[in-house]
């Protein structure tokens, strides 16, 4: 099988086009979970707007004065859920870093240990998020896991 990434900046949408002889049971896996990653999405309000945010783009959910935020690279929204509640809906890139967070594993581009505690960085982002004793272990060997 080839693997081809082409780069077109004249885009307006991303494409992904998969060609093959026939649809085999491993092409149609792959279907299967693009589709689920690219389908799950959260509802969240800014203000009075309401706006559909896609799971991949959300860096970290947090709590902050009874009210859970989730947090983009543009910014951060209001969601009516508890952080217990998402944790539970969430897909396995979502993982615990502290009683108040939840973080986005797919998107940690950093894990900066001090005598302070461990703080984590973002993709583009400068954003960060510190990660309490207890949930550290747990959340490194997921970060192992998934690359």
């Amino acid at each position: 099988m080839q693997v081809e990434f082409k780069q077109d900046k004249q885009l307006k949408e991303d494409q992904l086009i998969i060609k093959a002889k026939k649809l085999t049971p491993e092409i149609e896996a792959a279907l299967a979970f693009l589709e689920e990653k690219m389908a799950q999405k959260i509802t969240v309000y800014q203000g009075s707007d309401v706006i559909i945010l896609p799971l991949t783009s959300i860096l970290f959910f947090e709590t902050s004065d009874r009210h859970v935020w989730a947090h983009d690279r543009e910014g951060s929204y209001l969601v009516k859920q508890t952080l217990r509640q998402l944790e539970a809906n969430l897909p396995s890139d979502f993982d615990r870093a502290s009683k108040s967070a939840l973080v986005n594993c797919r998107q940690i581009n950093a894990v900066k240990r001090s005598i302070m505690g461990c703080e984590l960085g973002f993709t583009a982002s400068y954003k960060k998020v510190f990660v309490s004793r207890r949930y550290y272990q747990t959340l490194i060997s997921h970060l192992h896991e998934m690359r």
